[in-house]
């Protein structure tokens, strides 16, 4: 059975704990997309505490179609946390088209439906994104804002089915752990669920954590892997060296002591 990872102890900070009154999320009606996710599973079991009407769709649900899309707008919801995405930021670059669209269309839909609030979880690729994935969070981002509802923009939430780790963890014992030469943010998926929580109940806008470090990856794998040989590899397509939160046509408001809120500065 492999081994837990101790973030707190690889990441020398203690797991941020936001205090939300979820009590507001009582017998509300909430969608959640991309329901089979490592964040989608975890927000609906932590929502299921308070509610019950809780309508999950995933990729056997595609909300790309407008015969799905229809059958969902026969329900008025309070909620929709929109957290289905084609996340591959390498495969979009080969595909940006197909990539593109399925993020677009899916959260052009969620927004033509009848909601009260919709909440998505984006991701710091959308600051003065460079790749095809980012531009499209980027745009997805827009379409949210702009119906009203809020943005949770993510770092990287470690040790997820998408992670680095989990490539580390298949590599031979034999061999040596591969790095690219890069900063990068994280958070625990705890965190992820607790933004999301927490921004959907706020005012309009873009919501993020403050305070985030940047780690050497090089400096995560040798905490992970102490009695291991670390390599250097080169970056792929679209990899930025330093990851960004905020972009350069952004400027941020503290909330609270954990929180920042992100917002855009045309003009000034």
């Amino acid at each position: 059975m492999k081994k837990k990872l101790n973030f707190e102890k690889i990441f020398n900070r203690k797991i941020i704990n936001l205090k939300t009154n979820l009590a507001k999320y009582k017998n509300k009606k909430i969608l959640v997309t991309g329901s089979e996710g490592s964040i989608g599973k975890k927000i609906i079991l932590k929502l299921k505490q308070h509610t019950k009407f809780i309508t999950s769709v995933d990729v056997d649900f595609d909300i790309s179609k407008k015969k799905n899309i229809d059958k969902l707008k026969k329900i008025e919801f309070d909620f929709a946390f929109h957290l289905a995405a084609d996340k591959r930021a390498d495969y979009a670059e080969v595909n940006p088209s197909k990539v593109s669209k399925i993020n677009i269309i899916t959260t052009s839909n969620v927004a033509q439906l009848n909601v009260k609030k919709i909440i998505l979880g984006s991701t710091c690729k959308a600051a003065n994104p460079i790749t095809s994935y980012g531009a499209s969070k980027l745009i997805c981002e827009r379409i949210v804002l702009n119906e009203n509802g809020n943005v949770a923009r993510f770092v990287n939430v470690f040790d997820t089915s998408s992670s680095v780790t989990k490539i580390w963890s298949k590599i031979d014992k034999r061999l040596s752990i591969p790095v690219t030469n890069c900063k990068r943010y994280f958070i625990t998926l705890e965190e992820a669920v607790d933004l999301l929580l927490f921004t959907g109940l706020m005012k309009n806008g873009r919501y993020s954590f403050r305070n985030l470090k940047k780690y050497k990856m090089k400096d995560i794998a040798n905490k992970i892997y102490p009695n291991r040989k670390i390599s250097k590899m080169k970056l792929r397509f679209g990899d930025r060296p330093i990851e960004n939160l905020v972009g350069l046509t952004e400027k941020t408001k503290i909330v609270n002591k954990d929180i920042l809120q992100i917002v855009d500065c045309w003009g000034t």
